[in-house]
């Protein structure tokens, strides 16, 4: 989906929103009625949310992310919450530092029968009110995928229920974690994966971390990890590495449950956010077919996201599979993938031959061979690039495993979800519902384009297929916008982890981004929330496209 870069916007004005797409007539298309069994009450209880992006509302713009607590009482209001929040734009805006710790909040919020919803959330920032808009899509009652909706800044993330008074005991095991942001510059793009062990008080008794900065990871490598994880409201956790790592990170800890934590950095040290999920039994690298996902920056910092399918024998060799990728609106297949894995204890290092990952970002793409640190853990394993450094830099990326147990999606099914990326204008976020009928597909859509806002739009009929592999191809040729001027076609390749989750690249040429679309249940209680951190492409911050290619493509 792609947002003209007009000189107007681009200045603030926030008039009138045009789009234009890749070619084709405009046609009015009538909005559609929301269908499905969702309302108000779906969202009800304590919900840990977190999402990142970037901030243009305030200085110069920069990345930010926000982890925290909302209680929503089942009628429309969010009667108390927590925000952690780190955005140098925002402390540039207050002469204050960065980081934003433990901050009271409340709001309100409206959901349609289709599980989408709207509202928003205010806090206090040195004696002044400061709100962030939201947009979501519920899949249940204690899942959902959820962006940041206003004209000051966006981003992507989830929203899961709070499973309440978890012990310290419960975390007595293994995690595998993954976080991105940005490092102490706050603008170089910052990732690390690892694992702790923790005994029944918190403390660290073990662990293993490697970091990528700004496509380095030289010396910052298979790192020890000390330190303590405490449960809380929030809880906090210290994290140490070598000194020629990163020293010790401070962060707050928000429990969704046993299985799942939200890590939050609250030093100056660097601004981290993301996922630990319990990984006690899970040290191994899976077996069978596997669904990938990459992202993050190529050595022109450009940015690239890919997804595939890997075939691995469970022992050390990664016997087939296949790539695609978009690296700055050129799109690529690598058709002939393999590779293999050595393992040591809860770290995996895996070795992709013939993949396309960010090499020079234009149209002269090549395959090669890169190497990553893996984790497993108990739904996937979480992936850092390692092969860059010592004055070699190949660009910095980052991504998920998942273990493949469907091929196909149902043919008469709702589905909600979530798109995060990078256009001409900088970064962009949709949330969407739709509904399946054979091999169509027709609903609703809301977009924030760097603060300019699309809400309650059609996106036409969306047309899909599935190879047998479960991988497939979804285009929405006919997206309606505020004004009834057409977009041209959003056109998606997916790939099928299990039967309710499915994870996707964009592979148009005006825009980068990745996602997931999530089967909705409104009379469910329970949902794998492992797989929402799918929706955010990790490890990258997202910077506009590269002005002179995205202008070809939107001028057509």
């Amino acid at each position: 989906m792609r947002f003209r870069n007009v000189a107007s916007l681009l200045a603030g004005a926030l008039g009138l929103l045009t789009l234009t797409g890749c070619g084709g007539a405009a046609t009015n298309v009538a909005s559609a009625p929301p269908g499905g069994a969702f309302s108000n009450s779906n969202l009800s209880g304590t919900y840990i949310f977190s999402f990142s992006g970037y901030d243009i509302g305030y200085g110069e713009g920069s990345f930010f992310t926000s982890v925290g607590s909302l209680t929503a009482n089942g009628n429309g209001n969010f009667t108390s919450g927590t925000i952690d929040i780190d955005d140098p734009s925002l402390g540039a805006a207050f002469q204050t530092g960065d980081v934003f710790s433990r901050l009271p909040v409340s709001g309100t919020y409206n959901i349609t029968a289709d599980g989408r919803g709207t509202g928003s959330i205010s806090f206090t920032v040195n004696g002044t009110q400061v709100q962030f808009g939201l947009d979501f899509v519920l899949t249940s009652g204690s899942h959902g995928l959820i962006t940041r909706f206003d004209n000051s800044g966006s981003g992507s993330g989830t929203i899961d229920l709070q499973t309440s008074n978890v012990p310290q005991s419960a975390l007595q095991g293994s995690y595998a974690f993954g976080l991105n942001g940005v490092d102490s510059t706050t603008v170089n793009s910052l990732g690390t994966v690892g694992s702790f062990t923790l005994d029944g008080n918190g403390n660290v008794t073990s662990g293993l971390e490697d970091f990528g900065d700004n496509g380095d990871s030289f010396g910052l490598q298979d790192l020890a990890v000390q330190g303590t994880v405490n449960v809380g409201s929030p809880g906090s956790a210290q994290l140490t590495t070598p000194a020629y790592g990163f020293g010790t990170l401070h962060f707050d800890v928000w429990v969704i449950d046993a299985t799942h934590l939200k890590l939050i950095e609250t030093d100056s040290t660097a601004l981290l956010e993301g996922d630990a999920f319990v990984s006690t039994g899970q040290t191994s690298f899976p077996s069978g077919q596997l669904v990938f996902t990459l992202s993050g920056e190529d050595t022109s910092d450009g940015t690239f996201a890919a997804g595939g399918l890997l075939t691995s024998d469970g022992s050390s060799q990664i016997t087939g599979g296949l790539e695609d990728v978009n690296d700055e609106g050129y799109v690529e297949q690598a058709p002939t993938v393999d590779g293999s894995f050595t393992s040591d204890g809860p770290r995996t290092v895996l070795v992709l031959n013939g993949i396309y990952n960010g090499n020079f970002g234009n149209a002269n793409l090549a395959t090669g061979s890169y190497r990553f640190a893996a984790y497993p853990y108990a739904g996937g394993v979480m992936l850092l690039e390692i092969d860059n450094g010592a004055g070699i830099t190949f660009g910095i990326s980052g991504g998920t495993i998942y273990p493949q147990s469907a091929t196909s999606i149902s043919g008469s099914s709702g589905y909600g979800l979530n798109l995060s990326g990078a256009n001409g204008n900088g970064e962009v976020d949709m949330i969407a519902e739709f509904a399946t009928n054979g091999n169509s597909m027709t609903g609703l859509y809301d977009a924030n384009n760097s603060g300019m806002l699309v809400s309650d739009q059609n996106l036409g009929t969306g047309t899909y297929s599935v190879s047998s592999n479960g991988r497939g191809t979804l285009s929405f040729p006919d997206i309606q916008t505020n004004d009834n001027s057409m977009i041209g076609a959003l056109n998606l390749t997916f790939y099928i982890v299990n039967s309710s989750t499915v994870v996707f690249l964009e592979t148009d040429g005006d825009q980068v981004s990745t996602g997931t679309f999530q089967a909705q249940n409104a009379s469910a209680e329970s949902a794998s929330s492992a797989f929402g951190t799918a929706a955010r492409s990790p490890f990258v911050v997202m910077r506009t496209m590269p002005s002179v290619h995205g202008a070809l493509r939107l001028a057509r």
